[in-house]
């Protein structure tokens, strides 16, 4: 029984059509990764995960040892170049060579004595006299902000009604 070219290819693929989905489903079914396998990778997840807090929690780390050492190095700087004070030896030698014979003596510093504000003691003694007592000049109203306050209450030209906020919420 000799088969022909097409014969072959006929029969070689009707087998892949039938294989195919076979080898299909037992791939499916048993090309799954293990416990182990599954384990190490959430393992590597989780390592990977806490390396990056970790190197977060670093970086912080360093910029505030960095930003203090900067503040310290800043503040050595301050204190060189506020200088060292001069002996009076120098002092002299210093007024000599810019002309001055007789070095200016620096002015003391006089701290002005603290402010005491007294307190008055005195106190009120609340009666009915001292609570009904007037004054013996009384204050004149503003009658024009009177006449204001008083209108306050009417509608304005021109100026639209406020919505009843009621009748809004009564409408819903």
């Amino acid at each position: 029984m000799a088969l022909s070219l097409f014969q072959w290819i006929g029969a070689g693929l009707s087998i892949a059509l039938i294989l195919i989905p076979i080898v299909r489903w037992f791939w499916k079914r048993f090309d799954m990764p293990s416990k182990f396998a599954i384990e190490s990778m959430r393992r590597q997840k989780k390592d990977a995960a806490e390396a990056r807090m970790w190197a977060s929690i670093e970086a912080k780390v360093q910029a505030e040892e960095d930003e203090r050492k900067a503040l310290e190095m800043r503040q050595r700087k301050k204190q060189e170049s506020a200088g060292k004070p001069l002996s009076a030896e120098q002092s002299v030698d210093v007024w000599n060579k810019l002309g001055i014979e007789t070095p200016i003596e620096p002015v003391e510093r006089v701290e002005a004595p603290p402010v005491v504000l007294e307190k008055s003691e005195s106190t009120i003694e609340l009666t009915m006299e001292n609570a009904l007592k007037m004054d013996k000049q009384t204050i004149a109203p503003d009658w024009e902000l009177v006449e204001k306050m008083s209108k306050l209450g009417m509608p304005v030209e021109g100026v639209p009604e406020a919505p009843d906020l009621d009748a809004l919420f009564d409408g819903n």
